[in-house]
């Protein structure tokens, strides 16, 4: 998300750097910011966050331990382009604590209803804690004013019938007062983009702001690269009103703040390994597949439990799909993390494996093809509790021309080391640990 800046020559793009796979964007428009007529924050702020595909992998954790306590999500740009990190990102700030919220950039020439329905298939049921969608305004598709401020009036009036409550708007102040020109929508909370001044210019219908996007160039802990960084209007208290939160432990409603750590009474992990070690096959709920599932194929001839998912490898700079196993154990210990690669499907030479453990991150590259079956990645110490898992995108490196397979199955994780005596003792068969796929509390495979 990109729009202004202050005082001098800027370019007017919310989106140009989040989406800079995309292909191109028309030519942003300059424009000349003065500050004559600023309104600042009333009290305190908070800080968060605006990311899309464009910031690859995010390790929401930490970036909830930088001190960022909001961030909303690009779920696409118009109907053309879904947002390949949209699933893993939306699924991953909750599980961190961050407040979360869905950003779409608007395509006034495409159908305003159709995009909002995209939205809010993607979105789903918001929760208490989760903040109102925003409706992301910076492009004109060469249609005049009043044709995008009738389109974004569409929009607006269909999110907030969806879901009972108003949407945000984002805009900057030329680029409103320039190709939107109403004042029909001044009643809904403004984001206000504008970059270098210490309170920003408002478009000319808002007399006041509720997010302002401060920068493109921020650094955040578990981004790597910039990311866009922005400040509610008010303090933490506030920004919990604004979203609806009543966040209290045991009150059955998993809410910012709240973890299956935490808060497991709310946030019930979505399956738990036990002290032996246990399987997370490919239908499990701490498997996910993500990126568009048009590209996700499902086969049910071989795999681990008789089924597995594979995709095309890619060379491309970023992740398209991947997959994505969730670790929750019951006890810490030292354990060996293998991967099922079947030879029908398997063809990979450089799959590469992320594995977060116990506040530790390594990679791992794997030649898909030399087993069938069982492949370690490692032997690895893991913590008790969550905030652990294994990741493995499609961006091997290898050319999407050769039409290369990387397969998503199960993973297994079997106990190294003793565990604590009044566990009963352990086991030392090292194929113990793939009969204990309950043990992971996951459904199916």
């Amino acid at each position: 998300m990109r729009l202004a800046a202050g005082l001098f020559l800027v370019p007017v793009g919310l989106a140009l750097a989040a989406c800079a796979d995309d292909p191109a964007p028309s030519p942003p428009e300059v424009a000349t910011v003065d500050q004559a007529a600023t309104v600042c924050a009333a009290g305190a702020t908070v800080a968060g966050i605006d990311v899309s595909y464009y910031q690859g992998t995010i390790d929401w954790t930490a970036v909830a331990g930088d001190g960022i306590d909001f961030a909303f999500i690009r779920v696409s740009d118009g109907l053309t382009y879904f947002d390949s990190k949209f699933d893993a990102n939306w699924a991953g700030a909750r599980a961190a604590g961050v407040m979360r919220g869905v950003y779409q950039f608007f395509r006034p020439g495409q159908d305003p209803i159709a995009q909002a329905d995209l939205l809010l298939e993607h979105m789903g049921t918001l929760g208490p804690d989760d903040l109102p969608p925003v409706i992301d305004v910076e492009a004109t598709d060469g249609l005049a004013a009043a044709d995008v401020a009738a389109g974004v009036a569409a929009w607006v009036a269909h999110i907030e019938a969806a879901i009972g409550r108003p949407p945000i708007i984002y805009s900057g102040k030329y680029f409103w007062n320039d190709n939107v020109r109403t004042d029909a929508l001044a009643g809904y909370p403004l984001w206000v983009a504008q970059y270098g001044p210490t309170c920003p210019d408002l478009p000319t219908v808002w007399s006041d702001w509720a997010l302002w996007q401060t920068g493109s160039t921020g650094r955040v802990a578990g981004i790597s690269g910039n990311v866009d960084t922005d400040l509610f209007n008010g303090d933490l208290a506030a920004l919990q009103a604004f979203a609806g939160v009543s966040v209290a432990c045991g009150d059955a409603v998993c809410s910012a703040g709240e973890t299956p750590d935490s808060c497991p009474a709310d946030c019930p992990p979505c399956g738990v390994v036990d002290g032996l070690g246990g399987v997370i096959d490919d239908g499990d709920a701490c498997f996910t597949g993500g990126g568009n599932p048009d590209y996700l194929r499902t086969e049910t001839d071989a795999g681990y439990g008789g089924s597995l998912v594979w995709t095309h490898a890619t060379a491309d700079t970023a992740e398209a799909n991947y997959a994505h196993w969730t670790l929750h154990l019951a006890e810490a210990g030292h354990y060996r993390i293998e991967v099922y690669t079947a030879a029908a499907y398997a063809q990979s030479r450089q799959a590469r494996y992320t594995v977060r453990h116990a506040g530790a991150q390594d990679e791992q590259v794997l030649d898909q093809g030399a087993v069938d079956g069982w492949q370690s990645l490692g032997d690895f110490d893991l913590a008790a509790g969550g905030d652990q898992w294994i990741h493995l995108g499609d961006d091997t490196g290898e050319a999407l021309a050769d039409n290369v397979q990387l397969v998503f199955d199960a993973v297994r994780l079997t106990r190294l080391d003793p565990p604590p005596p009044d566990d009963g003792g352990g086991d030392d068969d090292p194929d113990a640990a793939a009969d204990l796929g309950s043990g992971c509390a996951a459904a199916g495979g």
